[in-house]
Parts: C-alpha cells; sequence; structure tokens
C-alpha cells in the first residue's frame, strides 16, 4: 500500500524528534516540518534520530553524534532560519543577515512555500526600516551638480557666487568626500552618482559624456581633453583625464573614509549609495530589438559586478544600502534577472525605476524630477504608495546671461526669467508633495495612499540639505542677479511650455507683475508657484 502523508499527523512526527524541531522559531516550525516531513524518506530519518537520541539503539556509544549529523540531513539549510530575525524592525546588521540567509534559502529552494513567506517577511522588515517620516536627503553628484544645470552660460566663478556657496566639481573624489562628511555629521542620508561606459567597457562616474565641455565648465579646464573622441563611450579608460573617477575607484574611497572615521560611526545609520545608469536610461520602448536589450543588461550586469567585488571585500558590508537606477524598464529586466539567477547582490541592491515604465510595479523605488507635471495628483492617487520616493530638482542654479538649454528640463529654458519661475514652481511643487506626504503619516489624508519615505536630491551637499529639512524647499538664488524685471516677452518660453500662450494679455501681465511683486523674498516666489500651480491645473482633487 502506498505511503501517503497525512498532515494531521505532523504533531505525532515532530514529537518522534522534539528537539530537532525545538531549534526552529515557533513562526517557522509548522511550516519547515509539513514541508520536510512530506517526504517519505525523511519522516524515516526523523524517527531514528529521535529513537538514538532517546536511547532506544543503546548499542551505539555514538548515537548522539549519529543523531546530529541526521538531523543536518533532515533540516539542510532550512537551520539558518534559527538564525533569522524576527524583530519587526531588525537592526542594520540583523537585517543584511536575514538577506543573507534569504539569498542562500532562494538559491536552495526557489519555489518553496518557506522561501516565499521569508521573502514576504523580509520585504515587510525593510519597509519598516525604511519608514521615515520626515524628508531624507541626498546628495546630488556628491557636489556641484552644475554642468547639465547651467552649461556654458556662465563662468564658474559666476555660478558660485549665486549663492555664495563653493560647489566642487560635480561627481569628482572632493565633491564626493564634500558628501560623506556631512553624511558623518549627520546632514545628509547619502550620496548619488551617474555612470557612463568607456570604450573598453569599464564603468566612469560622470552625469555627462562630453569631456572637454566639462573639463572647460569646472576648476579643471587646465586639463586637456583626450586627442581622440571627446564622449566618454568613444575613449578608452587609461587615457581619461584623471579627474573622472571609474566607479570601482569610486567607491574606494568610501570605504577608505569610512575605515579611516570608524570610530565616529554609529552602529545603526546606514550609508545610502545611488548609482543612476546613464548609459542605459531610456534604453528600452516597444520597438527596442531583444539584441539591444541584452546589449543594455550586460552593461547593468557590469556595474553589478562592480558593486559585488565592492561589498565582498569591504569591512562592514550592512553599513550600505546600494540603490541601482535609471528612468527607464531597464531597472525591471535586470531586477529579473538577478531574482531568477539568485544573486547574493539582491542582499543589500536594490532597483529603481520610473513609476511610468511598464512593470515597474515590483520594484520598490521610483524617481522623479520635479519637473514634471502631474506628480501631486499621482501620490494623492496613491500610485506611489509603499515606496521610496526620489525627487531631483530639474534645476537650482541661474544662467546669467545669453539663452540656455537643459537637457533635464527638455531643453525649454531660454531666459533667466524664465528659469526663476521653474525654481519658484518647482519649489512650490516640493513644498505640497511633502505636505500631502504628512498628511497621508498622520491620517488626515487617504494613510494606505502614502509613499513609504519620500527623498529629495539637493545640489548644495550639506547646506542644502539643511534648507530642504527646514524650509521644505530647494533653494531659489538671489533676485538681486536680474537686470531686468519679468515681462510677458521673456516669460514666452513659460507660456509655452504651460499651454497658456493664448491666454490673454492682461493674465499674463498680472502674472508677471506678481512675480516683480516678489523682490527676493523666496517665500513669495514660492507662494507665487502655489496659485501657478493651481491655475495650470497641476494641483490634486
Amino acid at each position: 500500500m502506498a505511503d501517503v502523508w497525512d498532515p494531521l499527523k505532523l504533531d505525532v512526527k515532530i514529537a518522534e524528534n522534539p528537539t530537532l524541531w525545538a531549534s526552529l522559531d515557533n513562526q517557522w516550525r509548522t511550516g519547515v516540518a509539513s514541508t520536510l516531513l512530506a517526504n517519505r524518506e525523511l519522516r524515516k530519518l526523523n524517527r531514528i534520530s529521535g529513537r538514538l537520541k532517546r536511547g532506544e539503539v543503546a548499542q551505539f556509544p555514538n548515537a548522539t553524534a549519529i543523531a546530529a549529523s541526521i538531523d543536518q540531513t533532515i533540516l539542510g539549510c532550512f537551520s539558518l532560519l534559527s538564525q533569522w530575525c524576527s524583530a519587526t524592525k531588525p537592526n542594520e546588521q540583523q537585517f543584511y543577515l536575514n538577506n543573507q540567509i534569504y539569498t542562500a534559502l532562494s538559491a536552495a529552494h526557489p519555489d518553496d512555500d518557506i522561501t516565499q513567506r521569508l521573502g514576504d517577511s523580509l520585504t515587510a522588515q525593510w519597509k519598516k526600516r525604511n519608514l521615515r517620516s520626515k524628508v531624507v536627503v541626498i546628495a546630488h553628484r556628491g557636489d556641484g551638480a552644475t554642468f547639465e544645470k547651467v552649461r556654458k552660460v556662465f563662468e564658474r566663478q559666476a555660478f558660485d557666487s549665486v549663492f555664495y556657496y563653493q560647489h566642487e566639481n560635480e561627481n569628482s573624489e572632493a565633491a564626493l568626500v564634500k558628501a560623506l562628511d556631512a553624511w558623518r555629521n549627520k546632514e545628509l542620508s547619502g550620496v548619488e552618482c551617474d555612470v557612463w561606459f568607456s570604450q573598453d567597457a569599464i564603468p566612469i562616474v560622470t552625469h555627462t559624456q562630453n569631456i572637454e565641455a566639462l573639463l572647460n565648465q569646472e576648476q579643471t579646464r587646465n586639463v586637456a581633453p583626450p586627442l581622440s573622441g571627446v564622449k566618454v563611450k568613444d575613449v578608452h579608460s587609461g587615457n581619461l583625464p584623471p579627474r573622472l573617477l571609474t566607479l570601482d575607484r569610486w567607491l574606494q574611497i568610501v570605504e577608505a573614509y569610512l575605515a579611516h572615521h570608524s570610530l565616529n560611526l554609529g552602529g545603526e545609520r546606514q550609508l545610502r549609495l545611488e548609482i543612476e545608469m546613464k548609459d542605459t536610461n531610456l534604453a528600452f520602448n516597444p520597438n527596442t530589438l531583444q539584441l539591444e536589450k541584452d546589449q543594455v543588461l550586460e552593461r547593468w550586469r557590469a556595474v553589478e559586478r562592480v558593486v559585488s567585488r565592492f561589498l565582498k571585500s569591504c569591512q562592514r558590508p550592512s553599513i550600505y544600502q546600494v540603490a541601482l537606477f535609471n528612468g527607464s524598464a531597464a531597472p525591471k529586466d535586470a531586477y529579473d534577472k538577478a531574482w531568477n539567477e539568485n544573486k547574493t547582490l539582491l542582499s543589500s541592491v536594490v532597483y529603481g525605476g520610473s513609476p511610468d515604465s511598464p512593470d515597474t510595479s515590483e520594484l520598490l523605488e521610483v524617481r522623479y524630477g520635479l519637473h514634471f507635471p502631474g506628480l501631486l495628483q499621482m501620490m494623492y492617487s496613491g500610485k506611489l504608495a509603499g515606496k521610496i520616493v526620489t525627487l531631483a530638482p530639474g534645476v537650482e542654479a541661474y544662467p546669467q546671461d545669453m539663452p540656455i538649454q537643459l537637457d533635464t528640463l527638455g531643453e525649454w529654458i531660454e531666459t533667466r526669467q524664465a528659469l526663476t519661475v521653474e525654481q519658484s514652481i518647482q519649489c512650490a511643487r516640493l513644498r505640497r508633495l511633502l505636505w500631502l506626504f504628512d498628511e497621508m503619516q498622520a491620517g488626515r489624508l487617504p494613510k494606505e495612499r502614502k509613499p513609504l519615505r519620500i527623498q529629495v536630491l539637493t545640489d548644495f551637499c550639506g547646506v542644502g540639505a539643511k534648507f530642504i529639512v527646514s524650509k521644505q524647499a530647494t533653494p531659489i538664488g538671489p533676485r538681486g542677479l536680474f537686470d531686468q524685471p519679468f515681462n510677458e516677452q521673456n516669460l514666452d518660453c513659460v507660456w509655452r511650455k504651460y499651454n497658456l500662450t493664448g491666454q490673454p494679455l492682461d493674465l499674463k501681465r498680472q502674472i508677471c507683475q506678481r512675480l516683480n511683486d516678489c523682490g527676493t523674498d523666496q517665500a513669495k516666489f514660492i507662494e507665487f508657484g502655489m496659485l501657478f500651480l493651481q491655475q495650470i491645473g497641476d494641483w490634486y482633487h
């Protein structure tokens, strides 16, 4: 007669070898036992182990050792669950260990019910650990995110004088160290960088590919660009100016900094490292061929390998939370690939994308620029619920003269006055988003629609972080820079962007007058931004 497993006999089977099952926490014991003891051969081993422990086979002097070996055979890697920390909000090192346990079990038993439950518990712990009631600030490109913001509009000295703040060169070693100093002083939660690939497929930390233009914009203007090619992708990594760090070197600087300041680090603080994959940004669309997708994912894998080596070699990997992201569908594909291959990288790395990209519902992070309309409605509708939402100001600096084009703003800004209007709108949008977040947190608006936390990138390192936390807005530069008032002509590109071209001239003049009445008062500029958003319907209902 065939041996049929009767789950109702589970308690009897556990009682045959109680010390084995007592090694597991209550929350896992029944599930693991029912999974393993459904196997006839393992039930035999379970019974034999119990008999050996009880001395029922007295002729074996080493019965205890044999029973221990049998128990190890029965439980196998499920014995890892005895090390699992079931706390709702485990500390940094406990959470890291839980990640490692889950990764090991996923590799051995990817489809097991216990593994699924473990994954759900880990996600719940991750959310609890990342739950924040206050805004979190990340250093954008370390410090001095300037090039794409102001391009060749004015000299570096003039740019720094705008906010009376000495910027470092973005994504440089000095910018990274400045951000780490601010993190160590508890002003920031982490630092972000951008990655492109060199000709020999080495990840290079830079936001822009144009080497000559970057050097001309910065304090490194005396450094000659490579003779062959002005874009990073056209130059061998060994021939790039030293100012451009490899991602490997960037991470080594981080680890060396933490090692040097180890006595000042608290046990609970994590350092968030964000890596934006510029090289693969917007690479996927419905018409993208599979071959192209595979090439993109191979570049993701190259970065993953660098990060994996870093985490394996560093002294205290649990202190780092690494985010790999961009605004395309590539993060979801990279995440799926890592998941299907049971990569240990998933223990410390989270993938982030855009809510507008297809199939991103499984990703734990989403990112948006504050220059995008519709964010208020999106948040109020609950589309960002349960996610880490990172907001990046489209611009935080003024051009001093000449028209300007900014890739990050759709290349629509034509005048410095229009740039000021956009700054005020973004500040107003950020302040309203943070208000919505607080109202959801307090339960005065639907709490189930609340994001897990909101992060804001700042171009001004620790100074910008203090400003964002205290004023819930990004900096707007001194009004005194302008040599002419706002008028309907120099705001023509604003009317075009916000579909106000056909509005009456009197309305445009009223808007300009309201702007001119702001003087140098940032609060008044933000109030203008609030009214403007409501007027164009970019609000929530």
